[in-house]
């Protein structure tokens, strides 16, 4: 009892602490692009996103904010109008960042993290995923008032990162290639304040 009592967390730090979950969807610009003799897309089809986050208050209008994301989505090949569906992946991403509130309804945040592919042992991922891939977010909210609380949260949100794996370098591409992803999320706090 007494281990317990010294790791659990004190009630001003658990006021201070706040965790919310979040569901949207997520599109992203291709993973791989080659034109031999027609353009070919690789890319992840538009796919639900599930996240939690954690948020810490601090004094002012900054407050830490981490994130674990996981999204599973379809693998298309987009060749000459036509798209096939190849497979999917899984894709696990975690961020730490600091938001800000810009007026009681809105707020930014810009956070670094990794993100890490898992697809089927074919194609792209036939020698491996590529590893932990840095990455950097931005961030929109917009808190409606809804009654005299403001639970639920509208999110924006912005990420970069770059993308190659062992079997495209086997292939001859040299160089990673930057992909966008844009997430519209809904989020609402299930613990904390």
């Amino acid at each position: 009892m007494t281990a317990l009592l010294a790791v659990w967390p004190s009630g001003r730090l658990a006021a201070q602490l706040s965790a919310r979950l979040s569901l949207g969807a997520r599109y992203s610009t291709p993973l791989v692009r080659d034109s031999l003799v027609a353009p070919i897309d690789l890319r992840t089809a538009i796919a639900p996103a599930l996240a939690i986050g954690v948020r810490d208050a601090m004094r002012g209008p900054w407050s830490f904010d981490g994130g674990l994301e996981f999204s599973r989505a379809t693998l298309d090949r987009q060749e000459s109008g036509t798209s096939t569906d190849i497979g999917s992946v899984s894709i696990v991403a975690l961020t730490v960042g600091l938001r800000r509130v810009l007026r009681p309804d809105v707020a930014a945040k810009l956070a670094f993290g990794g993100l890490v592919y898992r697809g089927n042992s074919t194609g792209v991922f036939a020698n491996g995923n590529g590893g932990l891939f840095p990455l950097v977010s931005l961030g929109a909210s917009y808190l409606p008032k809804i009654g005299a609380a403001r639970a639920l949260e509208l999110g924006l949100q912005y990420d970069l990162h770059r993308f190659i794996t062992p079997a495209l370098r086997n292939v001859g591409f040299n160089k990673a290639r930057p992909v966008h992803r844009i997430a519209l999320t809904v989020s609402a706090r299930v613990l904390g304040q």
